[in-house]
């Protein structure tokens, strides 16, 4: 009748001593560093966070490679720690990214200076979306298309981190046989409205708009340039139930080439215009029998005619001009001295 205490004993003295026998982690002497669990051959399982012989050390996350043998055809940007961008941490589990990368993973690029405080930081995913509202992003399954970073300056700053002042920009006054860039716009409906987008941001047109009613739903569209409009035939509105109306929109302030308007008549799956179609068209293209025209103008820094001061967002004339400009001639927002 002894003998069970005795059992007892031993049992407990085994597991015991057992569990002692797993590695205990160096930075917190628990067993398995208290990230796993000791098994029968006396070593630490640890979970999917944590490897070493004492489960010690913690993995970095995972990012698309940037650069990595391909393992198969169009297989190299496969999962790896650190996006082999970066060094890994492992008692801390993080990643110190080499200059330039950014993320947990080091899985983007990192915009130049924060975009200076004047635009914003997006991927290719996203500034591609900003030229195709209403439709299908134009960049959105490539591998990189979210680890692409670049800044998207605020009207008047430029530069590829946003850091300097942009000037006034105009028309080379001493180059000539050059045109405006005019899109056109055909509706033809009986009732309901269209969406108009240019450059990622639009308006909802009704079909019954007039001239001048259209001309101010341009005017409120963010960052659209003045423009002059003109209906093609004997329409007073902007859709016309028998024939064909061509909305003529000439630029006459923003030269050459510019963004292409684009027209729905309905949006994510639902009809907005009834009873016909709405189509634009731009660079040559023709519609209801006009040709639309690429512009041809220059669009530049002080005309090509000065320089600019970046800093100061002052254009300062160019000394060494041999060519005089007609007194004239008017320079945008009088900020660019004419030579």
């Amino acid at each position: 009748m002894q003998r069970l205490p005795l059992l007892i004993s031993a049992s407990l003295f085994l597991f015991h001593a057992a569990d002692a026998a797993c590695a205990r982690g160096v930075y917190n002497n628990k067993i398995c560093s208290g990230h796993g669990s000791c098994n029968p051959r006396n070593l630490c399982e640890c979970d999917a966070r944590h490897f070493g012989f004492d489960c010690s050390q913690k993995r970095c996350p995972l990012g698309p490679a940037w650069v990595a043998p391909a393992r198969a055809t169009d297989d190299a940007h496969y999962p790896v720690e650190c996006s082999n961008k970066g060094v890994c941490d492992y008692e801390e589990g993080a990643c110190t990214c080499d200059e330039g990368f950014v993320g947990s993973a080091c899985q983007r690029l990192e915009c130049p200076h924060a975009c200076d405080g004047a635009g914003q930081c997006l991927s290719l995913k996203e500034l591609s979306a900003t030229y195709a509202v209403g439709s299908e992003p134009l960049y959105d399954s490539v591998w990189d298309a979210e680890m692409i970073y670049g800044c998207k300056c605020r009207k008047g700053y430029h530069a590829y981190d946003c850091s300097l002042r942009s000037c006034p920009r105009g028309d080379d006054p001493l180059t000539t046989g050059q045109k405006n860039e005019v899109q056109i716009v055909q509706c033809t409906a009986t009732g309901g409205s269209f969406f108009l987008f240019f450059s990622g941001q639009g308006a909802q047109v009704p079909f019954d708009t007039t001239l001048s009613q259209f001309q101010s739903i341009l005017a409120t569209i963010p960052n659209f340039p003045r423009v002059k409009v003109s209906f093609g035939g004997t329409a007073k509105t902007v859709c016309s139930s028998a024939t064909a109306n061509a909305i003529l929109i000439e630029f006459i302030y923003d030269f050459g080439p510019q963004p292409p308007i684009k027209v729905m008549g309905s949006l994510k799956g639902v009809a907005y215009l009834t009873g016909g179609s709405v189509f634009a068209a731009s660079a040559g293209g023709i519609l209801a029998g006009r040709t639309s025209v690429q512009g041809t103008k220059e669009w530049e820094f002080c005309s090509n005619r000065g320089d600019c001061n970046y800093a100061t967002d002052m254009a300062i004339r160019e000394r060494l001009a041999t060519v005089a400009v007609p007194t004239t001639r008017i320079f945008t927002a009088g900020l660019c001295w004419p030579v």
